[in-house]
């Protein structure tokens, strides 16, 4: 496979995270996105992310055009990296990067939401895209689970970006590496034009949102970003996304069985539950988000989801995707373990908790497989739910670097009252995602469906989280959210929220 030429740019460069010295990361954005009621929930028992392996992927602070001078390394000497082990497998920097510092800080560092994590691959972009620029993928370096990428860019052509995209895109499919990655400020489509990775915005919406046009496959308008953290730049909200997804990497890998009804074998990096493969923690964080916030740290807050046109076909906000990182909600969806559908083989005849994640390896027809997956439950009060169905798109694993996007649906059907409350049917995504009131008293089936004609057998994860309703403002009634082509989205009682 031919080199591939980028451009390559650090996100955020200008903005640093660190409260007086180097090493003082600031915290107060903790509370914002859940983890400080995480530690009031678990106390000590709190997960930090420990055991798991990471990559953090820096542009240099040079101009690409002349690698031989790369600046890309955190400073490993600072004491909020005390006891931590770093690699690095490309060109060696020639100085500390102050952004790497940064964003280490955020992502693992002594005041991270996963200081737990001890052992970290730190990667020159350019370098990092090399090594992935072969006929196979290669496992990623040391088994690593998440990888952060603070940086933006495009390839010298649109070819030359689609072919990167589509590597970048085959290491999650393959290899289950989670990529966590930021929003860009211009309409650079390295790399949250991506289809497998975490997309991240900041909560003032102020990054650039949607996909990019690159070709045929990777399309402009697509949705993005997944979702958003309290940052002032999306430089640094990246990394607390991808310390979030280790957090639950951790807790998904530790609790084995106990979490997963299943498991697969990855080659360099080991066996893997079903609650840590990678769209099952980006389902997770993503059902676990908050639509409405109310900030401490930012005056920046998420008050007019979906409204005003904002809503894509997929079922999120354009600006905000599924909402602010919430990472107790996104641990108590793991932790409540994986619960499977009427025809998935539940014993519980498909009925399902007020949170938990379901993993499919094999859906869409093909090899006996279901092409409808019903998960049932009760409102016993008036709530709302907030779902997230999300699959991977297929990239061949050869030099062909072929593509395969399926098409899955999510809908809710009001049992009681015998009609569709919602439905997320995107012909362009590879995530579904419901928000939408329940009624106390109605019995709902939450459907996956296949939404192709023909058969086939691919995986997906569906996570959930059904929380008490807020109390309502004097709007009542029904209230149409969307309504994009073939796509609608109708919300039952849905309510102003502030």
């Amino acid at each position: 496979m031919k080199s591939v030429p980028v451009r390559l740019v650090p996100l955020g460069v200008a903005l640093i995270l660190l409260s007086g010295a180097p090493g003082a990361v600031a915290q107060s954005y903790l509370g914002d996105v859940g983890y400080t009621a995480l530690q009031r929930l678990l106390g000590a028992a709190i997960p930090t992310g420990a055991g798991v392996n990471v990559m953090q992927i820096e542009a240099s602070l040079v101009s690409s055009t002349d690698p031989g001078y790369p600046i890309y390394a955190p400073d490993v000497s600072s004491p909020m990296f005390a006891g931590k082990s770093f690699s690095f497998p490309g060109a060696p920097s020639t100085t500390v990067s102050s952004h790497a510092t940064s964003v280490g800080g955020v992502f693992y560092g002594a005041g991270s939401i996963a200081s737990g994590i001890t052992s970290i691959a730190v990667y020159n972009a350019a370098d990092w895209l090399q090594g992935i620029d072969t006929t196979s993928a290669a496992a990623p370096v040391n088994g690593s689970r998440v990888a952060n990428d603070s940086w933006v860019g495009s390839g010298g052509t649109a070819a030359d970006t689609g072919i990167i995209l589509r590597l970048v895109d085959r290491e999650t499919q393959l290899d289950q590496l989670i990529q966590v990655v930021g929003m860009p400020y211009d309409s650079s489509p390295l790399l949250a034009s991506a289809y497998n990775v975490i997309s991240v915005g900041e909560t003032a919406g102020l990054n650039s949102y949607g996909t990019q046009a690159v070709d045929s496959v990777y399309v402009a308008g697509r949705a993005a970003p997944d979702i958003v953290a309290p940052m002032s730049t999306t430089s640094d909200a990246t990394p607390v996304v991808a310390a979030a997804a280790a957090l639950l990497v951790g807790v998904a890998h530790t609790a084995g069985a106990a979490l997963s009804t299943g498991s697969t074998y990855v080659s360099g990096v080991g066996t893997l539950y079903d609650a840590e493969q990678a769209v099952t923690i980006k389902a997770a964080l993503m059902a676990g988000a908050d639509r409405v916030t109310n900030n401490a740290s930012t005056t920046a807050n998420i008050t007019d989801y979906g409204t005003n046109g904002h809503l894509t076909g997929n079922g999120l906000d354009d600006r905000y995707g599924a909402g602010q990182l919430d990472v107790l909600n996104s641990y108590q969806i793991i932790a409540a373990g994986e619960q499977h559908s009427m025809e998935g083989g539940s014993i519980s005849g498909g009925y399902i908790g007020a949170q938990g994640f379901d993993y499919v390896a094999a859906f869409g027809g093909s090899g006996g497989s279901n092409t409808t997956a019903t998960y049932k439950f009760n409102a016993t009060a008036n709530s709302e739910l907030a779902a997230c169905l999300t699959w991977n798109i297929g990239v061949a694993n050869n030099a062909t670097l072929a593509t395969t996007l399926h098409h899955l649906a999510l809908e809710l059907y009001d049992v009681t009252t015998h009609s569709v409350v919602a439905s997320s049917a995107s012909g362009v995504d590879n995530t579904q995602n419901l928000w939408v009131n329940l009624v106390a008293g109605d019995s709902y089936d939450m459907l996956v469906q296949s939404n192709e004609s023909g058969n086939f057998s691919w995986p997906y994860a569906l996570a959930w989280n059904i929380t008490p309703a807020p109390v309502p403002l004097p709007a009542t009634g029904w209230l149409l959210l969307s309504a994009l082509g073939s796509v609608g989205l109708l919300a039952r009682g849905a309510q102003v929220r502030g």
